[in-house]
C-alpha cells in the first residue's frame, strides 16, 4: 500500500515540472508532496533494513530489499529534476514566498541551505544521468554486508580448559577482555581476525569501489574532495577534520602511559594485541538485562522526568532486540523512524560493556524521539555531527553513576578502566579511523588504486605514530580496516564519534557540577539541541548548548580528561598492590 500511495505522489509531483516558479502555490505543493513521499519512503527502506539486521540469511526479506532499492533508484531518477527547477527560481523570490506564508516554515531551513550549495546542484538533465547510477554505486556496500555478515564464517576453538566455543563476535570479546590464560586470548585474536585475513583481498577491492564511487559522484558535483562533499551539508569547516586527527597524533602521550600501565599489571615484558582488552582487575559481575535497565535509569535521572518517561517507555515496549543470534548483525545501532518509534539492535552480553552500550543506544533513541515530537519532518532528520553527543552523554553518565555508588576497590579499577576504555574507543580510536579514511580516500584522489598491500601499509603507519613501540605488531593488527562497517557504508562518519566525544563530556561536566540554577541552565541548553533536530547547522547547534566546535581546546580537553583519569587508576592501582 505504502509504495502504491509513493508512486501516486510521484505521478502527482510530475504534473508541476515546469511550473515550481510560476507560484508561489507550485513551490509549497511540491514541497509538501515531497515530505510525504520521503515519509513514506523511510518506512518502506526501514523495514527491510531492520529485518535484515534480526536475520541476514532471510532470503524473502533480502528480495525485498532489493526492490526497494529498485523502486528507489526509479523514484530517484523520475524526481531528479526537482532540485535544478527549484534552484531557476530567484532566492529573493522564494523568501519572498516564503516571508508570506506561514506554511513555507518548515522548509525554510532547507531552502536557504539550497540556495547555499547550488554551485553542487546539476542541471536537470546531468541529475537525471546520475540517478541511474545509484544502484551500481551503491552495489560495493551490499557486497560488503554479504560478505561480512551473511557468508562469513566463524571457527570453533578448544580453550586450555577443554571446552569448545563458536568464535562469534561475542564469544570473541568475552575470551579477550575476562580470560586469564594468554594463550587462550592468543588463540581467539588469531582466529577471529584469521577469518578476515582469509577474505582479505575481496575486502580491499570491495572497499576501492566504496571509495572510488564517491569520489566519481564528488567530481561530478564540483567538489575539491570527498571530504569537502561530505562535510559541505553540514557547512562543517575540513579544517576541524583535520584538527582532529592532527591533535590526535599529536597527543598520544597518555595513550602510551595506559598502555605501559598495562604492562605493569600484567607483568608482561611485551605487550600484544590480545592484551589490550584482559580486565585489569579481579572484579567481575555479569548484568542481566532487567539489571541493566535498572541501572540506566537510575544514572540517567539527572536529565529530568520528562527524558526519564521517555526512557522508560523505550526500555518497556519492545523497542530492543536484545540477544545475539545466528544471521544477526554484529553490534548496536538505533535507528529512528519518523511517526513510529525508534528500533535498537543489540547483541547483549551481560558484561558492563554492553551495558554502557546499552545506554548509548537509548541516547540516540531518546535524541530521536525529543527531535520527532518538536520538529516538522522536513527539520527532524539531525545531522551525524551530533549524533554521537547525546550516546557518549549517556555513557558518561552511567559511568560517573557507578562510580559514586561503589565502594569497593576492585569495582572501581574496572569501572575506571571502562572509563578510559571508552575514551581511547570514542577519541583515539576513532581519530585513528578518521586518519585512515582520510589517508585512503586521498589516494583514490590522486589516482592511485588501493589494494590489500597499500591499505595494511596506510594502517601500519598510523599503528606506529600511535603505539610506537609499547604495543607489539602482529600480522593481524593492520586488518581492522576490513572490520569497520563504516568504512564501506557510512562514509567520513566515524571521526564524529571523537567530535561528539568531546562534546559530551564538555556538556555532562556543565549539567553535572556548578550551582543548581546554572546546572538547571545548562540541562535545557542540552534537551534543546536534543529537540532541535535538523533546524540548523550542527556547529550552531552546539554553540548554543555551550559548546564551540571549531576551538582546538575543546579536543585537547579530552587529553586532559584522559590524564585525569589515569591518575585515579593509578592511584587505586597502587592502593591495591598491583604495581
Amino acid at each position: 500500500a505504502d509504495l502504491q500511495q509513493v508512486t501516486t505522489l510521484a505521478d502527482e509531483i510530475q504534473t508541476l515540472q515546469g511550473k515550481l516558479g510560476q507560484s508561489s502555490d507550485n513551490l509549497l505543493r511540491s514541497l509538501q508532496i515531497n515530505e510525504e513521499i520521503n515519509k513514506l519512503s523511510y518506512k518502506l527502506y526501514c523495514y527491510p533494513t531492520l529485518s535484515r539486521s534480526v536475520d541476514s540469511r532471510n532470503q524473502e526479506t533480502n528480495s525485498y530489499f532489493m526492490q526497494v532499492l529498485g523502486f528507489f533508484q526509479q523514484l530517484g531518477t523520475a524526481t531528479s529534476w526537482v532540485t535544478p527547477e527549484m534552484v531557476t527560481i530567484p532566492e529573493s523570490t522564494v523568501m519572498k514566498w516564503i516571508d508570506s506564508n506561514k506554511a513555507y516554515a518548515p522548509y525554510r531551513f532547507g531552502l536557504t541551505e539550497l540556495y547555499r550549495t547550488q554551485k553542487h546542484v546539476l542541471s536537470s538533465d546531468q541529475e537525471k544521468l546520475l540517478s541511474y547510477f545509484g544502484l551500481a554505486t551503491g552495489a560495493p556496500s551490499n557486497i560488503y554486508t554479504e560478505l561480512a555478515t551473511s557468508d562469513i564464517k566463524f571457527p570453533d576453538i578448544t580453550l586450555s580448559d577443554g571446552s569448545t566455543v563458536k568464535l562469534t563476535p561475542g564469544t570473541y570479546h568475552q575470551i579477550t577482555q575476562f580470560n586469564k590464560n594468554r594463550e587462550d586470548r592468543r588463540n581467539a585474536y588469531e582466529r577471529y581476525n584469521g577469518v578476515y585475513m582469509a577474505n582479505l583481498n575481496t575486502f580491499a577491492a570491495i572497499l576501492n569501489g566504496v571509495f572510488q564511487g564517491d569520489w566519481a559522484g564528488a567530481q561530478a558535483r564540483n567538489y575539491e574532495s570527498f571530504l569537502q562533499a561530505s562535510l559541505d551539508p553540514d557547512d562543517i569547516p575540513t579544517d576541524v577534520y583535520l584538527n582532529l586527527i592532527n591533535t590526535a597524533r599529536e597527543n598520544t602521550a597518555p595513550l602510551l602511559r595506559y598502555y605501559e600501565l598495562r604492562k605493569k599489571v600484567l607483568k608482561v615484558d611485551t605487550l600484544q594485541s590480545w592484551d589490550n582488552a584482559l580486565n585489569l582487575s579481579s572484579f567481575e559481575k555479569k548484568y542481566s538485562y532487567d539489571e541493566a535497565r535498572n541501572i540506566i535509569k537510575e544514572a540517567l535521572k539527572p536529565l529530568g522526568k520528562e527524558y526519564g518517561a521517555k526512557l522508560e517507555k523505550a526500555m518497556a515496549n519492545g523497542w530492543i532486540d536484545v540477544y545475539e543470534g545466528e544471521g544477526k548483525e554484529q553490534g548496536a545501532y538505533s535507528m529512528g523512524v519518523y511517526g513510529v518509534h525508534p528500533f535498537i539492535l543489540m547483541n547483549y552480553n551481560e558484561t558492563l560493556d554492553h551495558v554502557s552500550t546499552l545506554a548509548h543506544e537509548l541516547g540516540h533513541s531518546m535524541h530521536t524521539t525529543l527531535s520527532h515530537e518538536n520538529q516538522p519532518f522536513s527539520n527532524a532528520a539531525y545531522s551525524s555531527f551530533v549524533a554521537e553527543v547525546a550516546s557518549n552523554f549517556n555513557e558518561d553518565l552511567l559511568a560517573d553513576y557507578l562510580m559514586n555508588k561503589t565502594t569497593n576497590r576492585e569495582e572501581k579499577i574496572n569501572l575506571l578502566e571502562q572509563s578510559i576504555v571508552q575514551l581511547i574507543g570514542s577519541f583515539y580510536r576513532q581519530s585513528q579511523f578518521a586518519d585512515f579514511e582520510y589517508q585512503a580516500r586521498t589516494m583514490v584522489e590522486k589516482g592511485e588504486g588501493l589494494n590489500a598491500g597499500t591499505l595494511k601499509a596506510i594502517s601500519a603507519g598510523i599503528s606506529k605514530s600511535y603505539y610506537g613501540d609499547v604495543v607489539a605488531d602482529n600480522p593481524y593488527r593492520d586488518l581492522v580496516w576490513a572490520q569497520v562497517m563504516h568504512f564501506y557504508q557510512m562514509k567520513y562518519y566515524v571521526y564524529q564519534y571523537a567530535t561528539s566525544y568531546a562534546a559530551a563530556a564538555h556538556l555532562e561536566q556543565k549539567i553535572t557540577s556548578g550551582t543548581a540554577k546554572e546546572k538547571e541552565e545548562a540541562l535545557q541548553k542540552y534537551l534543546t539541541l536534543l529537540k532541535s533536530g535538523g533546524n540548523d547547522h550542527p556547529i550552531e547547534q552546539l554553540k548554543k548548548a555551550g559548546v564551540d566546535m571549531t576551538n582546538p581546546e575543546v579536543i585537547k580537553s579530552v587529553v586532559t580528561r584522559l590524564n585525569r583519569l589515569l591518575d585515579q587508576l593509578e592511584a587505586e592501582l597502587k592502593a591495591a598492590g598491583k604495581i
